[in-house]
């Protein structure tokens, strides 16, 4: 749909890679695992990826990185742009890191919090000269790995400090400058309107240079208009359904007129404990249950009352124990499972579906797709059910028939407080999702 287009037109070419690199992984794991996003967002981030590019190929490009990244790369031109800062700039040695007193080398050291150097015991003046000895070599060390980047041109430039007439001793610019004075290469000194600039040549090298640079005399360049625009919102073609909110959105309307606000946020609370204790409590060995029921509501509902954490637990245990419910709750059945897909409508545009599944149990014959529902008091019948209801497992089983073609796909309504298990069938579930869709 011109996704790569649109991003490549934002981010640039090089987002290619990471592009062809998260499509690769989204293949592989379709390959492993069933097709789910929020499983597949969950795999992605406990995995340990590292993409690695090929900087070794030429592109008309400029590139911005740091020496790190530069590593064992070359380039014709190579601009050193922060040179005049010193190695204590990025290190403000304030925790010292003291070596254990006549221990063996692999023992961690003491790290202390010191105050004005002036203060410094001797120990830890000897501990803050060593860290920077060592900064300083390592600033030494990444100086020679920036300078050999470049092939033809190395440019060396930095801002002069705001508090000093001079350049930092010792910082890269002060090193280079050193370098270069005493190396025997040919010094030209041009005046520029930015302020003299050294140029260092072999004596067999190119010619030197004649007036002013060429750079500053180049006309400025013309950005283009649309660089200040705001970026135009992009239009969506699909329509997005999330039928589990707009139950729970229809779940907030039915209130009977003397509800008070209390009565309704204990309701909701009860429904998402319920809703919690049932994903979880199947995985648990049936001795278990009721001890990590207790110990869940003592977490979650501490200002309720033992009797009421006690008489909730009993409901639920109730429910999963339920012969009628064995097949819903026993082996093979799944909690909470995220569905996402996109719905075609002869005349309209497509519709995407984000849901999630209360429970889930797929045979070789038939799914059966079940939502929970904590209504007090519950319909009589199914055509007593609220709209909403229906219409959310009438997507469900329209989203799940393109996965299973070949099975019956049911669905129902398990009444918590009853408890009921109460199945919807195709008449009522076509007659609201509306003829003119299909999967």
């Amino acid at each position: 749909d011109g996704g790569r287009k649109r991003i490549l037109r934002r981010l640039g070419p090089e987002a290619n890679d990471a592009l062809d690199e998260f499509l690769e992984l989204a293949l592989g794991y379709e390959r492993k695992a069933p097709a789910s996003l929020q499983g597949f967002l969950a795999w992605l981030r406990t995995a340990d990826l590292e993409v690695k590019r090929d900087m070794e190929i030429s592109r008309n490009e400029v590139r911005v990185m740091t020496v790190h990244g530069a590593k064992g790369l070359e380039a014709p031109v190579v601009f050193l742009i922060d040179t005049t800062s010193s190695p204590s700039d990025t290190q403000r040695l304030k925790l010292i890191h003291l070596p254990p007193h006549q221990a063996t080398p692999e023992t961690p050291k003491i790290v202390v919090w010191v105050g004005r150097k002036a203060e410094d015991p001797s120990v830890v003046a000897a501990a803050r000269r060593t860290m920077l000895a060592e900064t300083e070599d390592e600033y030494r060390r990444l100086l020679y790995v920036a300078m050999t980047r470049a092939a033809d041109r190395l440019i060396v430039g930095g801002c002069m400090p705001g508090n000093m007439n001079t350049v930092r001793k010792f910082s890269w610019y002060d090193l280079i400058r050193q370098g270069l004075d005493a190396s025997g290469l040919q010094l030209q000194t041009v005046e520029t309107s930015g302020g003299t600039v050294k140029r260092y040549a072999r004596p067999d090298g190119d010619a030197p240079i004649t007036g002013q640079p060429a750079t500053t005399e180049a006309a400025p360049v013309e950005l283009p208009s649309w660089l200040s625009e705001p970026v135009p919102q992009e239009n969506n073609t699909a329509d997005l359904l999330r039928p589990s909110a707009a139950a729970a959105e229809d779940d907030g309307r039915r209130w009977r007129s003397g509800d008070s606000p209390q009565a309704r946020a204990h309701a909701l609370r009860r429904g998402t404990l319920v809703h919690r204790l049932l994903q979880s409590l199947p995985d648990i060995a049936a001795e278990y249950r009721r001890e990590a029921a207790l110990n869940f509501l003592r977490r979650n509902a501490s200002d309720w009352s033992k009797g009421e954490r006690e008489n909730l637990t009993a409901r639920v245990l109730a429910l999963i124990d339920d012969r009628r419910f064995a097949a819903v709750f026993g082996a093979g059945s799944r909690a909470e499972v995220p569905i996402v897909g996109r719905l075609m409508r002869e005349g309209h545009p497509p519709v995407l579906v984000s849901g999630q599944i209360d429970r889930l149990i797929v045979t070789e014959s038939e799914v059966l797709v079940v939502d929970f529902k904590t209504n007090q008091p519950p319909p009589g019948s199914a055509a007593q059910t609220p709209a909403a209801y229906i219409r959310q497992l009438a997507l469900y089983r329209a989203m799940l028939a393109s996965l299973y073609p070949q099975r019956v796909i049911r669905t129902a309504l398990i009444w918590t407080e009853t408890p009921d298990l109460m199945e919807i069938l195709a008449p009522a579930l076509d007659a609201e999702l509306g003829s003119d869709v299909k999967a």
